[in-house]
């Protein structure tokens, strides 16, 4: 009787239907599977619900935050929900960091799997802190020059991963005179923190002009030394029809107002004060 061996030399593709597998068959069966399991690894989970990324939004430093929680069904559109969202609240309180900025920090977070990410906006859109739980930076000055990057070949499907995001944000920063710093996190991570300039503060409001009350007399005078250039006491009180003494008097009333000064010789001319005065008056 022939045996099975004797079948299986005799024909071996006969080999294919039998339960008995070659090593390297197994082993070629492992090396695959070996290969599929990084790819399936390299790209985070899009995190959901108690991991999802929040916006903190802190109107002042003395009230609970705003906080929002921003959800998407994969990994590009939480990258550009996140980037739009935070550039809207952002300009909405007045701040001006660029919206590239935002976005090249924010793709940055998928080297840290989305782990807790926590988006910060503060003084009135000024400061945004973008921080996170994932494996952090070992070296915070060579993550800065172009070139250096632990994109993976998946990751790169998502994002450019040539190592250009962190000098692209931190030169348009330079620019504006914006500030573009890392930190480590607490318990693990890292935290990147864009300073703008603090807005210029509103000038102080002008002291009302004091209220200023004339007589029909004094604004005479005043009417006069604008027609006549300069004049004295004599020459006022031939016009007004009045004593010496009156105009003398009233003359010296106008210039304690600092509405007129003296001149010399006794004329006095107007002061910018008593031209203005008298261009609301007429």
């Amino acid at each position: 009787m022939e045996s099975f061996l004797d079948r299986l030399l005799a024909d071996p593709g006969a080999a294919t239907s039998s339960p008995v597998r070659r090593e390297t068959d197994v082993a070629d069966t492992a090396e695959r599977a070996g290969d599929a399991a990084p790819r399936a690894e390299a790209l985070p989970d899009v995190p959901q619900g108690p991991s999802a990324p929040r916006i903190a939004i802190y109107d002042t430093l003395t009230s609970p935050p705003r906080v929002i929680a921003v959800e998407e069904k994969d990994l590009p559109a939480l990258i550009a929900s996140l980037a739009e969202k935070t550039y809207s609240y952002c300009r909405e309180m007045g701040g001006q960091v660029p919206y590239t900025v935002l976005q090249e920090l924010i793709e940055n977070l998928l080297h840290a799997y989305f782990k807790d990410v926590v988006i910060t906006i503060l003084e009135s859109g000024q400061t945004i802190r973008i921080s996170d739980h994932g494996p952090g930076l070992d070296d915070k000055e060579r993550a800065f020059l172009p070139g250096f990057t632990t994109a993976t070949a998946d990751q790169r499907r998502l994002i450019r991963g040539v190592g250009s995001g962190l000098p692209i944000a931190r030169e348009s920063l330079q620019f504006l005179r914006g500030v573009l710093t890392v930190e480590d996190n607490l318990g693990g991570g890292a935290v990147f923190t864009i300073r703008m300039p603090a807005h210029a503060a509103p000038a102080p409001a002008q002291p009302p002009a004091p209220s200023v009350t004339l007589t029909t007399r004094q604004t005479k005078v005043l009417v006069l030394l604008m027609e006549l250039g300069a004049s004295g006491p004599t020459a006022i009180a031939r016009e007004l029809g009045v004593a010496p003494a009156t105009a003398f008097r009233e003359l010296g009333i106008l210039q304690d107002m600092g509405l007129i000064h003296a001149l010399g010789d006794g004329k006095r001319a107007l002061a910018e004060e008593g031209l203005h005065l008298l261009e609301t008056i007429l």
